[in-house]
């Protein structure tokens, strides 16, 4: 599945991670006239190298037409550039990639930048004349043979500056996609591989190629596993080899390698801080708990497995759950992941490199399904009953190849991490845009045609219906990649329509079968119906997944999901303020109640009593403990009553969320949090460890 051999020079996962200076989560203090801020750590680079990132904003603040300003607190203004990719409705940036000029600093030396937004717009750089004496060349061919050879900044020159393949143009960077299809020649007549390849300029001369090479290419016949032998040449030095690479159909991998002038790898930049509670108050992420550091061995260990040669083999998994139905307490399910929530939290470069590594790592998830007739990723509007699975058979139906078996890899929908939202957003990094998008369609294609229904079938999310005789907790991932995708994707990418049709008509189905659902459900309504009824058991805990997709959903805008999740605040706070109507408030996070009598496709109970004598009766009860809350059933339950209090300043979720605290079920504690930090989220102004947040940095 991987390559016997690879060489990865200038490249976050060639080295070691050097530990930052002990400022875990440590925000700047942003002034009222600012839009945003930073804090660098220093690398040692040179004053003046440029360093890139993803920068949120809330509306109005950078209008239409305006750029950035950058300043150093307390000195002098740095040069800056902001390239736009997303609006808010107003048309003022709600998201964008900043590059900035960033001042000399020492290993570990911190410094806060602030933004305010600027009418001044410098011209591009000059793109063509400064890449007249440089060089990249990508090389593919079979092993021990004569490859093919692209030269990407022919391609890339050819239109610097203009055009849809343009992600950055000013000042101080210049980025442009090259793709290509490889031809079949250098992969033994395969037909499926397309290098992608993002080729940056930048004002400190610094060459910046991202390439990919995604053997994704569906619908086409001539598909399979590519053997080959890869280079890429960067000034005429070997900025990335592989040998022996084996790639499997519906993959893709890549790294991001540099070059200066002078020769060799350009240094690393320094690190940025981002301010997650501020990304929490833009609604673009949930509310992380800073009062509680992440353990100091969980960093480690993210610094080990970098540093590790298996982390640069390609196609390696770097700690994803390969057998991804596997059930329990995975690292990598949840709202996001663990290593991205640790990020978040402490801002460690260990964490973000582990992280960023994972998305990367995405690519060689066999779900990356390119059709080359509509130049993007496989969606219902030319294929509307196609299913990805093997099950789905021939076209129109399915796959003309089938996903191969393998892979090493087996997906599932209602265990797929995120592996590729936070790191796009906190990086800027359009390859992870890509896997954002790919696996947000496949989350549509892999799910049973029957069930999503058909767009000619009248009512809301036919077509798209991801609610449908599906589990609770694969409807909550596969809309979270729905959501996410459509927030990051930018006006005018083809993905966007129906990425955004399909959050859409899911959402406003579920608020459409409300009325139903609580006439059905009773005075216990606000949960979604499981997929099926065999023996009338639901699972609480995959209700609060759902929350916290709605929530997000919630954060960005959409008054469909915002009704849902208003919807389900009877159930979910409801569960821990019912000890007067005859249910165990202990029992809100058991692992299973019983809301309906065992025999098949029977009434729901419809009131909270007889939910609580039948748990009881079917020995699923927690009594006066907790021994059917075992694992991180609680924290579950607390996220979505944070995210309740938040979203929706739910007088209800806040009773619930203090007795459940109080109460500290399993995995509720502080030390839980500091070494698993996925769920560690709360409401705002509500640190489980008060006074212990950490202060900004001036």
């Amino acid at each position: 599945m991987t390559g016997r051999r690879a060489l990865l020079v200038g490249t976050l996962g060639a080295a070691a991670i050097p530990a930052p200076v002990r400022a875990q989560g440590r925000p700047p203090c942003v002034g009222p006239g600012d839009v945003a801020g930073i804090v660098l750590d220093g690398s040692g680079a040179a004053a003046g190298s440029i360093v890139t990132f993803g920068l949120a904003f809330a509306p109005g603040q950078v209008p239409r037409g305006a750029g950035l300003a950058a300043r150093l607190a307390g000195q002098g203004p740095l040069p800056a550039q902001l390239d736009v990719v997303t609006r808010h409705r107003d048309g003022s940036a709600r998201f964008g990639v900043v590059a900035l000029a960033a001042p000399g600093l020492r290993r570990g030396e911190p410094a806060v930048i602030l933004f305010t937004a600027s009418q001044t717009r410098p011209p591009p750089l000059d793109a063509p004349a400064l890449l007249q004496a440089r060089h990249a060349v990508m090389e593919v061919g079979p092993p021990g043979g004569q490859p093919w050879r692209c030269d990407l900044l022919a391609l890339a020159s050819r239109s610097p500056g203009t055009g849809q393949g343009v992600w950055q143009a000013g000042p101080l960077a210049v980025q442009s996609r090259v793709t290509q299809a490889v031809p079949p020649a250098a992969l033994g007549g395969i037909t499926s591989m397309r290098l992608v390849a993002d080729v940056t300029l930048q004002a400190d001369g610094v060459l910046r190629v991202d390439a990919w090479l995604r053997n994704d290419i569906a619908m086409q016949r001539g598909g399979g596993r590519a053997q080959y032998d890869m280079r890429l040449l960067l000034d005429n030095r070997i900025a990335l080899k592989a040998e022996g690479v084996s790639q499997p159909l519906y993959t893709g991998w890549g790294r991001a390698v540099t070059a200066r002038p002078s020769g060799g790898p350009a240094p690393d930049p320094p690190h940025v801080r981002h301010d997650a509670e501020r990304l929490a108050d833009l609604g673009a992420i949930a509310r992380y708990d800073r009062s509680i550091p992440v353990a100091d061995r969980v960093l480690e260990e993210f610094g080990a497995a970098v540093a590790a040669p298996a982390w640069a083999v390609p196609l390696g998994a770097r700690g994803i759950t390969q057998y991804m139905p596997m059930t329990g307490g995975r690292p990598d399910i949840g709202p996001t992941t663990l290593s991205q929530a640790a990020w978040l939290i402490s801002s460690d470069r260990r964490a973000a490199a582990y992280a960023m590594g994972q998305a990367e790592a995405a690519g060689s998830v066999p779900w990356h399904f390119w059709d080359p007739a509509a130049d993007g990723w496989l969606d219902t509007r030319r294929w509307p009953m196609l299913w990805t699975d093997p099950r789905g058979r021939a076209p129109p139906r399915g796959l003309l190849i089938q996903v191969p078996t393998d892979t090493g890899w087996s997906t599932d929908l209602a265990h797929q991490p995120d592996l590729s939202y936070v790191p796009y957003l906190l990086t800027g990094r359009r390859a992870f845009l890509d896997g954002l998008q790919a696996q947000a369609a496949r989350s549509v294609m892999d799910y049973w045609p029957e069930q999503r229904g058909s767009p000619d079938r009248p009512g809301p999310g036919e077509g798209f219906n991801l609610f449908r005789d599906n589990q609770v907790r694969g409807t909550a991932w596969s809309l979270r990649q729905l959501g996410g995708s459509r927030w990051a994707t930018p006006e005018g990418d083809r993905h966007l329509a129906w990425v955004a049709a399909a959050e859409d008509g899911n959402w406003a189905w579920a608020r459409s079968r409300i009325p139903a659902w609580t006439a059905e459900q009773g005075e216990a309504h606000g949960w979604c119906p499981p997929a099926d009824n065999d023996d009338g058991r639901l699972y609480p805990w995959q209700q609060d997944m759902l929350a916290s997709t709605a929530a997000a959903a919630a954060r960005r805008g959409h008054a469909d999901a915002r009704a849902v999740l208003a919807w389900m605040e009877n159930f979910i706070a409801g569960r821990f303020l019912a000890g007067d109507r005859g249910f165990n408030p202990r029992d809100g996070c058991a692992y299973a109640l019983a809301y309906a009598p065992p025999q098949r496709n029977s009434r729901p109970h419809g009131n909270w009593a007889r939910i609580g004598a039948d748990t009881v009766a079917r020995g699923w009860s927690n009594g006066g403990g907790w021994g059917s809350s075992a694992g991180y059933y609680g924290s579950w339950a607390l996220q979505s009553l944070s995210a309740m209090i938040d979203v929706l300043g739910s007088e209800k979720a806040r009773r619930a969320y203090a007795w459940l605290e109080a109460a500290a079920p399993p995995a509720t504690r502080p030390e839980s949090y500091r070494t698993d930090p996925t769920l560690s989220i709360v409401p705002r102004g509500r640190p489980r460890v008060p006074g212990a947040v950490p202060a900004c940095v001036r």
